[in-house]
Order: C-alpha cells, then sequence, then structure tokens
C-alpha cells in the first residue's frame, strides 16, 4: 500500500513539473533601432556631415544599433521649399547643376560616413546622389559596425518631379545582408512601388527605408495606408527615415512623421514632428 501511494504522489509531482515548464515562455529578443529625421541641404556635405554625425552619435549612445538615415541625407535630394532640384544638365533659377555635387562610390564623404559607423559600431544606411561613369543615380549604402559596404542599393522606381532630370533607374540586383539582428534590406522612397515584393521574396526581416516625402497625408500615410498595404503582406519591420524642413524655412506636405513598424502592421514609434531635428527609437523583436 505503501508502495502504491509513493508511485502515486511520484507520478503526480512529474506531471506538474511538465506543466511548469510547458507555461515558461522565452524572453523575445529586441534590437534597439533609430530613424534620424533631419533636413540635409543641397550640395553641403560638410554641413550634413556634421549634423549626421551630431544626431548619430546620440542614437549610438543611447544604444541603437541600426540607424536610418533620409533619402540623400549626404548630398541632400531636393529644396520643395523653394522649389529647387537637380538638374543633369546646366540648371536654371529653378535648378542646380548634378556635376560636382554628386558623391562617387569611392569618395571622400563616403568613407567619413563608413568610419563613423565604424566608430560607433552600428549597421548604417549612407543615402546620396551617386556618380558613375558620367551617370548618376539615387542611392543608399548600408555599412556594417565595421565600415564595410554590405549592399549597394541604386533607386529603381523614379519619382519624376525630384528624379526626372538627372536620375538613372537603378541597375543593382536587389540583396540582403545577413547579420546577428536577422536579413537587412534597403529601399528609397518611391521604391516603395517595387521593393516590397523583391524584398519579401529575399526573406528580408527589416526594411531600412530612406524616404524624402512629398505629398498630402503623410499622417495616415505612415500610420495606416503604408503598415497595412506594404508591411503586413510582405511581412517585414519597416525603419522609415523621412526628411524634415529646417526652422525658419518654408513647409511642404510630406515632411516629418518618420516611424519604426513591425512586421504585423503595428507602429512601434512615430513622430509628429515635422521642423527641425527628431530621432525616433525603437526596439523592434527580432527571429
Amino acid at each position: 500500500m505503501i508502495r502504491i501511494l509513493f508511485l502515486i504522489f511520484f507520478l503526480f509531482s512529474c506531471k506538474k513539473e511538465t506543466v511548469t515548464e510547458t507555461k515558461t515562455k522565452r524572453p523575445v529578443k529586441t534590437v534597439k533601432v533609430a530613424a534620424l529625421q533631419y533636413y540635409s541641404r543641397m550640395g553641403e556635405k560638410e554641413y550634413n556631415f556634421n549634423l549626421f554625425k551630431k544626431l548619430a552619435t546620440e542614437a549610438a549612445e543611447k544604444g541603437s544599433k541600426i540607424i536610418v538615415l533620409p533619402e540623400a541625407a549626404l548630398t541632400g535630394y531636393m529644396d520643395p521649399g523653394k522649389d529647387k532640384t537637380w538638374t543633369g544638365s546646366e540648371g536654371s533659377e529653378d535648378e542646380i547643376p548634378i556635376q560636382g555635387n554628386a558623391e562617387p562610390l569611392g569618395g571622400k564623404f563616403i568613407a567619413k560616413y563608413l568610419a563613423e559607423a565604424k566608430r560607433l559600431k552600428v549597421y548604417l544606411t549612407i543615402p546620396f546622389v551617386e556618380e558613375d561613369d558620367g551617370k548618376f543615380y539615387n542611392s543608399v549604402l548600408l555599412s556594417s559596425p565595421k565600415g564595410e559596404i554590405l549592399i549597394h542599393h541604386r533607386k529603381k522606381s523614379l519619382w519624376t518631379h525630384g528624379d526626372s532630370g538627372w536620375c538613372e533607374q537603378g541597375d543593382l540586383k536587389p540583396v540582403v545582408a545577413n547579420t546577428e539582428y536577422g536579413k537587412l534590406g534597403l529601399m528609397i522612397c518611391f521604391d516603395v512601388h517595387s521593393m516590397p515584393q523583391i524584398l519579401s521574396k529575399l526573406k528580408v526581416d527589416i526594411v531600412l527605408y530612406s524616404v524624402g516625402w512629398f505629398g498630402p497625408n503623410t499622417e495616415d500615410w505612415y500610420k495606416r495606408r503604408f503598415p497595412n498595404k506594404y508591411v503586413i503582406p510582405n511581412d517585414f519591420s519597416v525603419i522609415a527615415a523621412n526628411w524634415s524642413h529646417e526652422k525658419g524655412q518654408e513647409s511642404w506636405p510630406g515632411c516629418g512623421w518618420s516611424n519604426i513598424v513591425f512586421r504585423n502592421g503595428v507602429v512601434l514609434r512615430i513622430t509628429p514632428k515635422t521642423v527641425g531635428e527628431e530621432i525616433v527609437y525603437a526596439k523592434v523583436p527580432i527571429n
């Protein structure tokens, strides 16, 4: 009888321990990321670099491991407030010649941004107007924490007003970078019309999205339409860094609202700010 009671007690104890182990959940792994929101002046590379360095240093000191910059942040993209754009010709009152302002892949400012990625030990996007053998592209690089180029992407979907006067369509094969935070991929603003499905097929985990948005409904776009139409169906998270306009300058529709969206469509963090500099932080769950 005693043996039978002991056996029943033993079996009950094992069952209880098994149930307890089943209920235990593993902690979710995350990576802290940052979207830098600011305006880069057209052709003022030194000014743009110093502004970037200040913001990126702050983001890294607060624990960010992935930092995303707005579209063409190194060279400047355009000035909607003054209705100025780049041009491949001699230029006019509202156009600035791209010659002499674009940056080659081996240029000194590319090297300076790569050095900052290494100094800060972060994955960093480097968006810039690129010159290559007499042609010009709207490009972005992804640097590793060692200051090495992992991805080189050229904008595939060109926006008529901002790109058509100087920019060639991107001709590089889309790739992703395998990192300790999952697969990272790149996308530039109007690429939203072509790249999400491509990156989804490449099984990307986090899309680093450099943006120079221009147009109405910015809040509704980033809070609702973008997550529902492009994030959820393609099953990736997004770090979207948009430009803003400078204090004291004319405003334009589309600036601000940089955000970080999880792959299920939840907006982890977003800023309503449209003027000056802002850093948007979030902890993104990773596989």
